[in-house]
């Protein structure tokens, strides 16, 4: 057993890169662990410049000059921000504040409806279940309500912090964009000459990553699209803010296709009730998730990620709970680091 061990551990540091690479690694989870959300906009500016390098090489494949590549695609950057925050922020922003008021009605709709279950469908519900039922919304209720209050005096903080990211984004992109080779090049100068391992992890992270982050880009698009297409058609509140929602779930792999079911289908209940327009609006909905499911994703994604789904479900619950929603939006990518950092790690000991 001990020997087993032994040769485990020397195995694991065979090397100097692989000591390097742990240190790096260990260095990397400590930094994220307690200065992770100061270092949001940084990490998420790094994924967007990771984004429009390829759509910058994509540019200079058309015989165009490095330096125009890079303008162009700046500037097309720029103009999708400034476009999502002229246009569809403020949407955003009245239908998020006409729900909020709305919520008093809303629960008192559903109340209403969750009332008259018994005597629609006795053989179902009974009126016991309901009444234990009410208790139980009482309790959380009161506990929603004083929670309101930190989050209304924490929601003025927030709104500083979010200002603040909107100045720093596009200047992090800037220089992520524009100076990466310095920046790639500065770092490494911290490793030891030997990188053959960090090669191996960056090209199977590149090929995948690359793959997987403008994938879902475009997914996010065209589900997005379509749910806003479904929504307004039908006349469903909040269709723009539900469309949003219904195109970020993607980001969450079989579980955000399953959260935001919930408000689609009650916002639609409490506005259609159980009338032709609801099973309607249920059935187009179900459809679109479906389609994106099987038909949408395979074919955008084909090998993006080779990993399996039940790996991709437990990666979204284990970092979702260990640094919450950005662990959830960069689960697929930290699997697809492991992976490959398996994959390239020396699978022999060095004889002496």
């Amino acid at each position: 057993m001990l020997e087993q061990l032994n040769n485990f551990f020397t195995k694991i540091f065979s090397n100097e890169e692989t000591i390097v690479f742990s240190l790096v690694i260990l260095f990397v989870i400590v930094v994220v662990s307690f200065f992770g959300s100061v270092l949001t906009p940084f990490f998420i500016s790094i994924v967007v410049a990771y984004l429009l390098v390829g759509l910058q090489k994509k540019i200079e494949s058309f015989n165009i000059s490095p330096n125009l590549s890079l303008l162009i695609t700046f500037s097309i950057f720029i103009v999708t921000g400034a476009a999502m925050l002229i246009w569809l922020l403020p949407i955003l922003y009245i239908q998020l504040q006409a729900f909020v008021l709305d919520v008093p009605g809303l629960f008192n709709d559903f109340l209403d409806f969750i009332s008259e279950l018994p005597a629609k469908f006795p053989d179902l519900v009974s009126s016991d279940q309901i009444s234990i039922f009410f208790q139980a919304v009482s309790t959380e209720l009161s506990s929603v309500t004083q929670n309101l209050v930190k989050t209304s005096i924490a929601g003025i903080q927030s709104t500083i912090t979010i200002l603040l990211y909107i100045i720093l984004f596009p200047i992090l992109v800037f220089f992520f964009l524009f100076d990466r080779k310095n920046i790639i090049n500065g770092m490494l100068s911290f490793i030891p000459g030997k990188r053959e391992m960090f090669t191996n992890v960056w090209t199977e992270m590149d090929i995948q990553l690359s793959n997987y982050v403008r994938g879902k880009t475009i997914e996010i698009f065209i589900v997005g699209i379509f749910a806003a297409i479904i929504f307004v058609s039908l006349g469903l509140k909040y269709s723009a803010l539900l469309s949003v929602l219904v195109g970020i779930s993607v980001l969450i792999p079989y579980v955000g296709a399953f959260l935001v079911t919930i408000p689609v289908v009650v916002v639609g209940l409490l506005q259609f009730g159980l009338e032709t327009q609801f099973f309607l609006l249920l059935g187009l909905y179900l459809l679109l998730q479906a389609l994106d499911g099987n038909l949408l994703a395979p074919i955008i994604f084909s090998d993006a990620v080779k990993l399996h789904p039940v790996i991709i479900i437990l990666a979204v619950f284990i970092f979702g709970s260990m640094f919450g929603f950005w662990g959830v939006f960069f689960a697929i990518p930290i699997s697809t680091f492991i992976k490959a950092v398996w994959n390239a790690w020396p699978s022999s000991i060095p004889s002496s």
